[in-house]
């Protein structure tokens, strides 16, 4: 009955406020965005940080603010299954949670902030010990983790955004890969005369990560005089949504030198639309992306694609649960940044160098 109570007291407050609430706009974690100009190159503060280490201050949990359930159960609402990103996020998740006795369970949003609620509010009512939210829309999670907190629940955010009371934030240096993408794409295409048109293809709008991963390029492209982005679309996260935008571009900007993707499946599309057109997005237009998919890994093995900026969302996942496990335990955590409680994960630039030695992993 308490939980039933919980769950009717969360639903009120997420109608209430739900829709004020997303006019207001994601709050990304700051994040440091000093990157590598290449793949062989160092790393940098955000990526030596990726991993907790002695050095960062311990956020500590108050005493006897979670109830470790029995028995414990992990749940975790997804953004979308259907993207290769977020199942391997949710594996690790899945496979963390198993290798620790623990029990697991899956509520896929499908890209809808009205499943965001309901799902994760079902898996609430569930008796889960923890709860990891990959939203869709961020603005909607303080309604979510209010009622996790009034049933002892501890609310970790997989990436995209936060937004209210959240208990951990686990994510990509998604302004830096951005950056690095632009420096990776600028090496690549310096020698070519002349100004090179550039296309950059959004994530959905609001997407607080592809605001992000789209400022670190565009801000970097601007210290480039002969590089101009002469359109910035949205893709809608989707390979049809990158190859309209491709489309569409091309049309409008025949000599286009270079596409920067904010994630792959978008990149993917930007791939199809320029062999439909009779080029290549090595040789005749330079495609970048974004997240490290076995699909777009297999287009940069075939010669179609020219990198990728890799995410680790497999290891992500196994993060989360292992600050799950500290918080629902009352235990402190290490983050790398703990003003935000935040632990940060490093990119990568992935091309036809190294490529094969991700596509086992």
């Amino acid at each position: 009955m308490q939980r039933r109570s919980i769950v009717l007291i969360g639903i009120l407050v997420v109608t209430l406020l739900v829709g004020a609430a997303c006019a207001q706009p994601a709050v990304p974690a700051a994040q440091p965005t000093a990157v590598p100009q290449a793949p062989a190159a160092q790393p940098t503060a955000v990526q030596a940080a990726a991993q907790p280490t002695a050095a960062s201050q311990a956020a500590p949990a108050a005493a006897g603010k979670f109830t470790k359930k029995d028995p414990v159960k992990i749940g975790y609402s997804v953004y979308d299954m259907q993207q290769p990103y977020w199942q391997n996020y949710a594996k690790g998740i899945e496979d963390a949670s198993k290798k620790a006795g623990y029990g697991f369970a899956l509520s896929d949003q499908k890209s809808s902030q009205q499943t965001q609620v309901s799902g994760s509010m079902d898996l609430i009512n569930q008796g889960i010990s923890a709860l990891v939210v990959s939203p869709v829309q961020p603005p909607a999670l303080p309604a979510i983790i209010d009622a996790a907190h009034q049933a002892k629940i501890p609310v970790i955010i997989g990436d995209v955004g936060v937004a209210g009371d959240y208990d951990a934030f686990v994510l990509s240096d998604n302004e830096g890969g951005g950056k690095q993408a632009a420096q990776y794409m600028y090496n690549a295409l310096k020698d070519k005369p002349g100004t090179k048109e550039v296309l950059v293809i959004e994530l959905h709008p609001g997407s607080a990560v592809g605001q992000l991963r789209a400022k670190g390029f565009t801000d970097e492209m601007k210290t480039h005089a002969d590089f101009k982005v002469v359109a910035s679309l949205n893709g809608n996260d989707t390979v049809q949504g990158g190859y309209q935008a491709t489309q569409d571009t091309l049309s409008a900007h025949p000599q286009l030198a270079g596409i920067y993707a904010t994630n792959d499946p978008e990149a993917e599309g930007a791939v199809q639309a320029l062999k439909a057109a009779n080029k290549n997005g090595v040789k005749d237009v330079f495609v970048v992306g974004f997240n490290g998919d076995a699909p777009a890994l297999e287009l940069i093995k075939a010669g179609d694609m020219a990198a990728t900026i890799r995410q680790d969302p497999y290891g992500q996942g196994q993060k989360a649960v292992e600050i799950a496990t500290a918080l629902m335990n009352n235990q402190p955590f290490q983050f790398s940044d703990p003003a935000t409680k935040s632990a940060f994960f490093a990119v990568t630039v992935i091309d036809a160098k190294n490529v094969d030695q991700f596509m086992s992993k």
